[in-house]
């Protein structure tokens, strides 16, 4: 059966600094506002981000951003903190993390960090490849883990914060690479984002069948026309979140958001 370690793996930083700030921001919610309530206001967030970012306003994409990740760690502190936690809010977080929340954090990262938006369906399929370790993991183990000690999500959020803030205040990308830097530098960032999603699926999930999966899902974002890999991962996204919800006890499903 699926069990609940303590929750998904956490970094350090979120550990020693961000829980314990957001174990304080979540007490100015009134016990009354369901944590549900709290996911969709973080995923009005994301989009939000995403229009200003089409905009062209980075102000209001750095703001509506940091409000996602924010009311993003905080739905299941109240989930937890009210009793309030259910099938239904495991899966909407995780779902709304696994589309806008991916789709704000790529572009971010391409357009605003790099400076590089050609290199977006790359950094989609990345996303999405990530998505899907991260809950065939928790169906293996019982634990969504995606990131290490060092590095997670919560911290590639940050970064993509202050990229935005960076965007806003000069109007260049933080680390802005120029023709000759990006054919330099470029395959081996590449290179070591793949290396880093294949090493988190080989030590997270360790079933051949489910890694041979992920594989294909790999295989199909290098050989098949766009859209077609979106296609593939948001029903497969939703079955894996739907069922891991099912096999979930209620008790781990508030310490998984």
């Amino acid at each position: 059966a699926t069990r609940c370690s303590s929750g998904p793996m956490s970094s350090l930083l979120y550990d020693l600094a961000l829980s314990p700030f957001y174990d304080r921001l979540v007490q100015l919610w009134p016990l009354w506002v369901h944590p549900n309530a709290i996911t969709c206001l973080g995923g009005a967030g994301a989009a939000a981000s995403l229009l200003a970012m089409r905009r062209g306003s980075w102000v209001a994409a750095c703001a509506a951003f940091t409000a996602y990740h924010m009311l993003d760690n905080m739905d299941g502190k109240q989930a937890r903190r009210t009793g309030k936690s259910s099938r239904l809010g495991h899966v909407l977080d995780h779902a709304l993390d696994g589309s806008l929340g991916v789709l704000a954090s790529c572009q971010i990262c391409c357009d605003h960090l790099f400076g590089y938006p050609a290199a977006q369906r790359f950094a989609l399929c990345c996303g999405m490849s990530t998505l899907l370790t991260c809950h065939v993991a928790e169906r293996c183990s019982g634990r969504p883990t995606l990131g290490t000690r060092l590095f997670g999500a919560d911290e590639l959020f940050l970064l993509c914060s202050l990229s935005l803030g960076h965007r806003a205040a000069t109007g260049e990308p933080l680390l802005q690479l120029d023709g000759s830097e990006r054919e330099r530098w470029w395959p081996a960032l590449r290179a070591g984002w793949l290396l880093a999603v294949a090493l988190l699926a080989v030590l997270t999930v360790r079933r051949p069948r489910w890694l041979a999966a992920l594989g294909s899902f790999g295989l199909l974002c290098a050989t098949a026309p766009w859209p077609l890999p979106c296609l593939v991962y948001g029903p497969a996204l939703a079955v894996l979140l739907v069922t891991n919800a099912a096999r979930a006890p209620r008790p781990c499903l508030a310490c998984s958001r």
